[in-house]
């Protein structure tokens, strides 16, 4: 009998070991919310070759914050200009940057309503003026938000709007237009798609969209070097370009 127990303890404690073992081996990837669509989709028919990839996906500014937290993942996902401002600082393996895609931002209401005119600045202003609620993400939090708070100006119409205003701090703010919470959504156009029940009207007219690129890098102290390089490859192949376009961005591939 103390031989079996003995044997059960020790089969437990070298799964747990095993276990241990394997958790320390996953890649870790801090990943911006707009692209977590292609993203996830890529990771879900990963290489077996490939170890297990753990993802979290966040705004932007919840990605800085977690950055300058301390956090240290392996693969980081996040706006150019952000990637930018972390080469800076000597954290990001500079030459295993690559160029994933470029999303505008869009226009979206629920689902069989009908759909506003949004093909001049003029008929978005107007659109946008005559809305109950509009929800965006908080400015403090997401990229959208931010370049929306500066459409909103550059219309002239921002002390208007912020009564009419929702500003969630991100994920699938446009399931407030689904529920009826909001009439109009304005958010990247790669975060409105995947959104059931709801539906897009199109990307903001001409001279007034506003442009997102997202980047892709290792992070300079990886432990994980190699398969850190190899999900970089993977994710930025002439294949996971195809999947990237397919989730509303422009690539140049």
């Amino acid at each position: 009998m103390r031989t079996t127990l003995r044997a059960i303890r020790i089969a437990a404690l070298t799964l747990a070991a095993f276990a241990a073992s394997a958790d320390a081996a996953d890649l870790t990837l801090l990943c911006a919310g707009a692209m977590k669509g292609p993203v996830s989709a890529l990771l879900a028919k990963r290489s077996p070759s490939l170890p297990h990839v753990v993802a979290t996906y966040a705004t932007a500014g919840a990605i800085r914050e977690k950055l300058a937290n301390g956090e240290q993942p392996d693969v980081v996902i996040a706006p150019s200009e952000d990637v930018f401002q972390l080469m800076k600082k000597n954290v990001i393996d500079v030459p295993s940057r690559r160029a994933l895609g470029v999303t505008e931002v869009g226009v979206a209401v629920k689902a069989g309503a009908p759909i506003p005119n949004i093909k001049t600045p003029e008929a978005l202003k107007a659109t946008l003026l005559a809305a109950r609620k509009v929800v965006i993400v908080d400015p403090a939090k997401g990229t959208s938000g931010r370049l929306v708070e500066s459409l909103f100006k550059e219309l002239k119409i921002d002390e208007q709007m912020q009564g009419k205003l929702l500003k969630l701090e991100g994920g699938n703010v446009l399931e407030a237009v689904a529920r009826g919470d909001a009439d109009l959504g304005l958010q990247q156009i790669s975060e409105i798609l995947p959104v059931a029940g709801v539906k897009l009207v199109g990307p903001l007219p001409g001279d007034l969209q506003r442009l997102t690129r997202y980047d892709l890098a290792m992070m300079s102290k990886t432990t994980h070097r190699a398969d850190a390089s190899q999900l970089v490859e993977a994710l930025s192949s002439r294949d996971a370009h195809a999947v990237i376009e397919k989730s509303g961005f422009m690539t140049s591939r």
